[in-house]
């Protein structure tokens, strides 16, 4: 569990995993609900102009497009038999 610690003037900087899981952007906006000793943060829904590009990336390092191409060529072979 990562910890953060308060400023003098009262910020905290979310670590770098938890903004990049979350699709957290600069300027993006988080509503603070307080739950008995919790806090809660959790953005706020604004549609930004280009809302596609906070994927870009997501998927590096992993097999989703191989996995895609190997499914997408099994259901043409299967359409062909048919």
């Amino acid at each position: 569990m990562p910890v953060v610690t308060l400023s003098t003037k009262g910020q905290v900087v979310l670590p770098r995993e938890v903004r990049q899981a979350m699709g957290l952007q600069k300027g993006d906006k988080l509503s603070v609900i307080l739950e008995g000793n919790h806090l809660i943060l959790s953005p706020m829904a604004f549609p930004r102009e280009q809302s596609w590009q906070r994927w870009r990336g997501r998927l590096a390092n992993t097999q989703a497009l191989q996995q895609h191409l190997a499914e997408h060529a099994d259901e043409v072979k299967r359409e062909r038999l048919l």
